[in-house]
């Protein structure tokens, strides 16, 4: 199990200046945001769904349900979860919700195989 820390920020390349101007700002630009992705990889090789934590206190604090692949990300076990304040790093509770939502049913599978 490893986790990383994944900053992003919109990345738009359009934008609407007279030609020549010294300074061409891209609306969203100064809007970034940061998750950490935990994933695991087995001894097997088998790499385990992504657990990705965002910081903030509501469910509109993760990703849109209207994400491209979103819906397949979650059919892949993947999780995504918020934790109710202000930073994104894992805590005890989101390591457990990894244990007990990834690792513990992935075994279980491996054991019935």
């Amino acid at each position: 199990i490893d986790q990383t820390n994944i900053i992003y920020q919109p990345a738009g390349g359009s934008t609407y200046k007279l030609i020549g101007s010294k300074q061409v700002s891209i609306i969203g630009q100064e809007e970034k945001g940061a998750c950490t992705l935990l994933t695991g990889i087995s001894t097997g090789g088998d790499l385990l769904p992504f657990h990705v934590v965002y910081d903030g206190k509501t469910k509109w604090s993760l990703l849109s349900s209207k994400a491209p692949s979103y819906n397949k990300a979650l059919a892949m076990n993947f999780q995504f979860v918020f934790l109710n304040m202000d930073t994104y790093w894992s805590t005890f509770q989101t390591i457990c919700t990894y244990i007990t939502g990834i690792l513990v049913p992935f075994w279980m599978e491996k054991k019935q195989q």
